[in-house]
Order: structure tokens, then sequence, then C-alpha cells
């Protein structure tokens, strides 16, 4: 069998090399039904055992600098993300509320954005059509980001290391103020009696249209930390698609610019963040974008056309 650049591999080697990616897969595969399933938080010695697992199937890859390499860092970066992100409330900082109240009281000439949104929109009544898209557009948080991987990996593989970066680095370095500053979201602070009028529009939805789903999808993906609000990794993730995408790619740009403005308007509209938490991810994001390109691992926006890279066949990976 002829390989990338000519070399040869006989059909034993061809085959031990698509087991071996097979176990690389599934390595991946483990950590992220662990999340689904919130094994990790039922047995805390599942989450360290899966990341080592994965490191040990992934060694040669990381040895050899592959481009698919890249995906351990994805998807075990995340993973490592989400079981640090359910200690960031274990510590001895206190847990604070008033000062994005304060903040986003401010910035609109004394008005909370959140109980504006919902005083006009939401009723607790009924569930209107923009209740759930807006719940929806919160959910596609969940598919988006690795959608857009997968696409990046598959069509702009040279640019994969820089899209791992830029989407890891948001969520780490959001990660960091969760330790530093816990903070309330505002449908919690409502409950607490810190903000009147504001509602979780979630619950109304969730509990309505499917109640055990919803309980069951929030408690994998949502808990066990309420408090980690500040700043936003929905709207420092979808940014960063956003900041991927401009200059190189404008069609697809515009689309995640105005997929991370209904993000935006979905987060504060459901009482998930303030407008605060908003733009402090959106500051994560573009110090992550800043770390990719100080490591040149994205081109520079030139507003010129890229020339779409043709995806490097399975065999070549192998080799």
């Amino acid at each position: 069998m002829t390989m990338a650049g000519g070399s040869q591999q006989t059909p034993a080697g061809f085959l031990h090399g698509r087991v071996y990616l097979a176990i690389q897969v599934l390595s991946l595969l483990l950590m992220t039904g662990s999340v689904a399933t919130r094994l990790w938080s039922d047995h805390l010695w599942l989450g360290p055992a899966l990341v080592a697992v994965a490191f040990v199937a992934w060694a040669p890859e990381l040895w050899l600098r592959r481009q698919r390499s890249w995906w351990f860092a994805y998807v075990a970066g995340i993973f490592v993300y989400t079981l640090l992100r359910a200690l960031a409330d274990e510590t001895a900082i206190p847990i604070r509320t008033q000062y994005v109240i304060h903040v986003d009281q401010a910035l609109f000439f004394g008005r909370d954005p959140v109980t504006v949104l919902q005083s006009r929109f939401f009723s607790p009544d009924r569930v209107t059509f923009v209740d759930v898209l807006a719940v929806q557009v919160h959910w596609s948080f969940f598919l988006a980001p690795h959608a857009l991987a997968l696409y990046v990996f598959w069509r702009h593989r040279e640019e994969f290391a820089g899209y791992t970066v830029l989407v890891v680095g948001t969520m780490y370095l959001g990660l960091l103020l969760f330790f530093l500053a816990p903070t309330t979201p505002p449908w919690l602070a409502a409950q607490q009696g810190a903000l009147d009028g504001a509602y979780r529009v979630m619950d109304f939805v969730g509990g309505r249209v499917d109640s055990q789903s919803y309980q069951s999808f929030y408690a994998s993906l949502g808990e066990p930390n309420s408090v980690a609000a500040m700043p936003s990794i929905h709207m420092g993730v979808t940014f960063a698609m956003y900041l991927w995408a401009r200059g190189a790619r404008p069609r697809l740009a515009r689309v995640l610019l105005i997929y991370s403005l209904v993000m935006g308007a979905a987060l504060v509209y459901l009482a998930e963040h303030y407008a605060l938490d908003l733009g402090v991810g959106v500051v994560c994001a573009l110090g992550a974008y800043a770390a990719a390109r100080l490591r040149d691992l994205l081109p520079a926006p030139s507003g010129r056309p890229v020339v779409e890279a043709r995806p490097v066949g399975l065999e070549s990976e192998i080799a």
C-alpha cells in the first residue's frame, strides 16, 4: 500500500495503525461520555484515571507532534477544565453577589438589563417562542464549538492547533477567575433576594418541555458549581469562534459574530449572566487569541481569501 510521500506500508502495519487510532479515539470518547453521564463527579478517581489513560494512548502522537495530537489537547483540556470548574467554589474565597449588579446598573443608567428584558418579554405564567428560542441558543453552545473544531481539522488542519489554544485557552482564563471571584448568576441572586424581578427562564422551559430530560442534562453540564458565572464561558467561547474566522473567512466570521451577539442577548434574558460577565468573557477570548497569535498558531487577519486546504487522508495521519 502506497502512503503519502511514496512510502510503503504493509497490510499488517495498516491494520495496526487503524487499531491504534481506534484506541486513541476511544480514550477521548470515554472522557466525553464521563461528562455527559456525570460519572466523573460520582467517582472522584475516574477523572484523573481517564486523563492518564488518554495520555498514555496519545503519548506517541504528542512525541511526534502530529497535527492530530491536538485532539488530545482539545478534549483532555476541556475535560480537565470541567473537573477543576467543579472545585472553584470550594475555596476560602467568599462568593460575591452585589458587585456585578452594581456594575451593570452603572452601565445601564441605574437599570438592570436582566430585569428590563424579562419585564418586556417574559411571563412566569406561560412559555413563549422567545423563551424556547433563547434556551436553544444557550444549549447550542454544547455543540457549536465542537462542530467548528471538526470543520477546522477537516478543512484547515494547519490552524487546528491555534483553534485549540483559542477555545481551551479562553476556558482556562475564565477558570482562573472562577477561583478568584466566585460570583452568583442573576437567577441565583434573585433567589437570594438580591435582585428583584429576575427568573431563571431555563427552568420554566425545560420543566415544561421534558422535566426529566432537562434535570438530567442540567445535572451533567450545569452543576455542581452554580457560581461559576464570572466570566461567561458561553460568551467567551462563541466570541473566540468568531475571532478564529475573522479576516480570513469573512462570510463565516459574519455568521459567527451574529451568533455571538445572539448568544449574549440570550444569556442576559435567561438570567444566566450579567452584561459584565459577557464583557469579561470577551476579554478572555481576546487574551487567548493574543496567545495563539504570539505563538504563530493562527494567521494574522488580512482580509484576503484563504485557499481551502485539502483534508489529509487517514492513511497519512496513521503513518
